[in-house]
């Protein structure tokens, strides 16, 4: 079935139009979790047809969200930049994997744009709090018009948000953009070479400088009260949460650690997110650190 999908998927450019649209507009309705998927689809047709294919698609299934939102009273500007948002970064990684056939690279540069985009940001734009806080106050009142019990001004979340709106939305765009990627190498590999996609994303790394610059800035963050320091933080934990995923399902390949604990660790992520993050980002870091070390002394 999942080879069959794949299959489909590359081979009809209508269907694959239709997929990315639908999928891209499941998390209007209420499904967060899939934010990721609409850029799969674009990024599998880049792996398995070339650029111009993934491009195509991605434009298509843009055309189609901008025109569905549109229908549903949303601005056109809005369709077109939630699409850009969604399908821009997995076409983009997936191009720089078909080239170089390295998911760790496609991991480092995610990093380093998200590292440069902030710095973009809060240099060009200042204060986040001051720019972000009249979007963010007009956001708690609208809540409140549509009777939603959270009152972000009593509670003071206006200028917690709108301090780390920039550097919520650049980790949160990073991640999404690798989730797609992954499940669009899975897809291919499930249509070329099934079970083969498990041994690379395990190998997953951000190598010794990055890995490092990352410690240091989370350890940062703890003392620090820069919000440019406290954003990159979040590109960098997020970046070593994902090698710590990793690293968990190569423990599990290799049976030292059961199926039971690799399903417990994503439950936590769900139900104790904030504790499993850190604890996934420790590990990642640890076993970035150790397998850099040892690419380092084999060179």
């Amino acid at each position: 079935m999942k080879r069959s999908l794949a299959s489909w998927l590359a081979d009809n450019p209508a269907g694959a139009v239709f997929a990315t649209g639908l999928l891209g507009l499941l998390p209007l309705f209420g499904l967060g979790f899939a934010f990721f998927l609409p850029g799969a689809v674009p990024a599998l047709l880049v792996l398995v047809r070339g650029p111009r294919h993934g491009l195509a698609i991605a434009m298509g299934g843009a055309g189609l969200l901008t025109f569905a939102m549109w229908l549903a009273g949303r601005p056109v500007p809005v369709g077109l930049i939630y699409s850009a948002w969604v399908l821009g970064p997995p076409l983009a990684l997936a191009v720089l994997l078909a080239r170089t056939g390295s998911l760790s690279l496609c991991l480092q540069i995610a990093v380093l744009a998200g590292v440069a985009m902030l710095v973009l940001l809060h240099q060009t734009l200042g204060d986040p709090e001051k720019f972000w806080a009249p979007f963010v106050r007009d956001l708690a009142q609208e809540m409140q018009r549509r009777g939603l019990p959270m009152d972000l001004e009593k509670e003071g979340l206006v200028e917690t948000l709108a301090r780390t709106l920039w550097g919520w939305v650049t980790a949160l765009t990073m991640l999404l953009a690798m989730c797609a990627l992954f499940l669009a190498r899975w897809w291919q590999f499930q249509r070329e070479q099934p079970g083969s996609f498990g041994a690379e994303f395990q190998q997953i790394r951000l190598g010794m400088v990055l890995g490092v610059t990352g410690a240091v800035l989370i350890a940062a963050s703890i003392w620090s009260d820069l919000p440019l320091v406290d954003d990159l933080e979040r590109i960098f934990l997020g970046a070593l949460m994902l090698i710590g995923l990793a690293a968990a399902h190569r423990y599990k390949a290799s049976g030292r650690l059961g199926a039971g604990w690799l399903w417990a660790i994503y439950m936590l992520l769900v139900l104790a997110a904030p504790v499993m993050v850190a604890a996934l980002a420790g590990w990642g870091f640890v076993d970035n650190w150790l397998r850099s070390r040892m690419r380092v002394q084999n060179a």
